[in-house]
């Protein structure tokens, strides 16, 4: 994989203010393999299957082969675990 500069994951998934949110429920699992349903502009559903990479503030990260596929986070609609 290439080297990509990621900006600091996000701070304490664990706090108050993030318990049982999208972001600690990735953060939990990293690692893992995982498929993401986005919803894009046009109301279409993207999905993504890769392992669970990174865990921004605002994004996920996944990683497929020798690729990683950043998301918004707000736009997740469906996640399933593997």
């Amino acid at each position: 994989m290439q080297d990509i500069n990621f900006p600091e994951p996000a701070p304490d998934l664990n706090s108050p203010a993030n318990v049982g949110t999208f972001k600690q429920l990735f953060a939990a699992n990293m690692g893992r393999r995982v498929k993401i349903e986005i919803s894009l502009f046009n109301g279409a559903l993207q999905s993504i299957t890769g392992d669970l990479y990174i865990v921004g503030e605002t994004y996920v990260g996944v990683t497929c082969a020798d690729k990683v596929y950043l998301c918004d986070i707000y736009s997740i609609k469906f996640v399933t675990f593997f």
